[in-house]
């Protein structure tokens, strides 16, 4: 086994390299990585690398000063210079020096390293040296001990004590605050990724986090499952509480932004309590993972803190009837913005009141039933509804909380309305227009003329367009969407005729009776004694 030190400035350059290495772990295993000459020092007197792979340009000490010290004190070390298209004084001193090669980053690929470490090889003595831990054999044993401590296995004080030792953990014994890591998306992440992809992303995440922690005094951060970790910080030595929230608050920040840089991803994070010693970190761990599903109300890049969560009713009920009628009338009309008002609501309702998941998916799975029902009758193409990559099927394995629950359908139903839109009657502009204002403004005391005064033509032309394209005069056409609204407020509940007269815009009561029977074949009163109560 023969064992490589990374050296580079840039957290990126390093975790490209390691994945690379892992093509090749049979043979070259990661003893450790540094950010410049200085630390790399350090590094290869604990591990003893095989290989050094340095970049030339890094602050402190370069890569061509550090080259000349292996020389000098490592002399049986392979030193490989790592350089851009612009470091060629570097490159070429490092040669001078005796460094065995140079490697321009940008060629850095699998066939290109494949080649280099097979010419290495031939350089290297072949006994197998075993002279540390190779990196991932330590990053794993560590990932085991933070599960075995979350999980209550480690039982004891010096258990513990002695793991954090040998394991070279930097972690007090006290004042230890477990913090939750989530991914955001995680469910199209799996979807989108084999196991292998991954395990790279894992792996990853794991290494810029515990370089990121390398620059604090004390933390680990460890893989639990799936999308979740968890990082350990120890605050031992640290008095003051606002000091705390502050390197708390500036680790997470690092944290998603590195993340989202390097991997483009999101997360979230959930901060737990303090507990005095580090056995019992778990039951703190425990309390901040019941906190994380609250995530799901408040969205992604949450940063919550840890908190008892009071169990929901667990009664169920999905989306009220009056508001599915509703809502079915306003997308058949095409008017999105009042449907918009009433979805938001429906949302809003759902995240403040923390509605259990089972609820919030009834209601899902009855808005759905809106949508397909709407474009099942008016033969609407639902590619062109759902045009977002997460289909119907897959909204409750994709797509990881509410609020993208919420942007999800109002995507939905604002297209469904503009399909219904394109459906209605009406060749010319001007007369569009004129029906997106009735259906609007039909409640209120509009008149041919004052839709002509909106538009910008005369009130005739507007006539002879408007029924030459719709079949239907203006106020025939009018009356058809006052009526319906009226036959809507009878099957909501509405039993005073006088309101229904007013509410759908019609002045006079009795015109109201006389236009609804014209319309309908029967009054009011008779339309609710045959058709409602049968």
């Amino acid at each position: 086994m023969y064992n490589i030190l990374i050296v580079d400035d840039e957290l990126l350059v390093r975790t490209n390299i390691k994945l690379l290495l892992q093509n090749f772990s049979q043979e070259f295993m990661v003893c450790g990585e540094a950010s410049d000459g200085l630390s790399a020092l350090d590094k290869i007197s604990q591990t003893h690398p095989d290989i050094i792979l340095s970049d030339m340009r890094m602050p402190n000490m370069n890569g061509l000063e550090l080259c000349q010290k292996v020389k000098e004190l490592y002399p049986e070390t392979l030193f490989v210079a790592l350089s851009n298209y612009d470091d060629y004084t570097y490159v070429r001193g490092a040669l001078k020096n005796g460094a065995m090669d140079y490697v321009l980053k940008h060629k850095l690929n699998e066939c290109y390293l494949l080649s280099l470490l097979s010419e290495l090889k031939k350089r290297l003595n072949t006994h197998n040296k075993s002279k540390a831990f190779p990196d991932r054999t330590i990053s794993a044993l560590r990932e085991k001990f933070v599960i075995d401590l979350l999980g209550g296995a480690l039982l004891s004080k010096k258990e513990i004590e002695a793991n954090i030792r040998s394991l070279g953990i930097s972690l007090s014994l006290t004042q230890v605050i477990p913090i939750i890591l989530s991914v955001d998306d995680y469910g199209r992440i799996e979807h989108l990724n084999n196991y292998n992809q991954r395990n790279i992303l894992s792996f990853s995440i794991c290494n810029i986090g515990n370089e990121l922690l390398s620059k604090y005094p004390t933390g680990i951060l460890a893989h639990i499952e799936r999308e979740t970790y968890c990082i350990l910080l120890s605050f031992a030595h640290e008095a003051s509480q606002a000091k705390t929230e502050e390197t708390i608050s500036s680790l997470l920040h690092q944290l998603s932004t590195n993340y989202k840089n390097f991997l483009n991803i999101s997360v979230s994070f959930c901060v737990g309590e303090r507990a005095s010693h580090i056995i019992d970190v778990g039951h703190a761990y425990t309390k901040a993972l019941e906190t994380m599903c609250l995530a799901f109300y408040s969205g992604k890049q949450s940063i919550l803190h840890s908190k008892p969560v009071t169990n929901a009713s667990a009664s169920l009920s999905g989306l009220d009837y009056s508001i599915e009628k509703i809502l079915l009338t306003l997308v058949l009309k095409g008017e999105y913005e009042k449907a918009e008002g009433i979805i938001n609501k429906l949302f809003q309702d759902m995240i403040e009141q923390k509605e259990p998941r089972s609820n919030v998916q009834m209601k899902c799975a009855d808005l759905l039933s809106i949508i397909t029902r709407i474009s099942k009758k008016n033969q609407l193409d639902l590619n062109r509804i759902i045009t977002d990559k997460v289909s119907p099927d897959q909204i409750f394995t994709q797509l990881s909380t509410l609020p993208q629950l919420w942007e999800w359908f109002l995507h939905c139903f604002f297209n469904m309305c503009k399909e219904i839109q394109l459906q209605m009657p009406g060749d010319s502009n001007y007369v569009k227009s004129a029906i997106a204002y009735l259906n609007r403004d039909y409640a209120k005391p509009i008149s041919l003329q004052s839709i002509a005064d909106e538009i910008g033509i005369s009130m005739g032309y507007l006539s002879t367009i408007f029924k030459s394209e719709t079949g239907q005069g203006f106020t025939d056409y009018l009356n058809s969407l006052r009526i319906a609204s009226a036959i809507h407020l009878l099957e909501l509940g509405e039993r005073d005729f006088h309101k229904i007269a007013e509410k759908c815009g019609f002045q006079d009561y009795a015109y109201f009776f006389k236009v609804f029977k014209k319309r309908m074949g029967i009054t009011p009163k008779n339309y609710l004694r045959t058709q409602l109560y049968g």
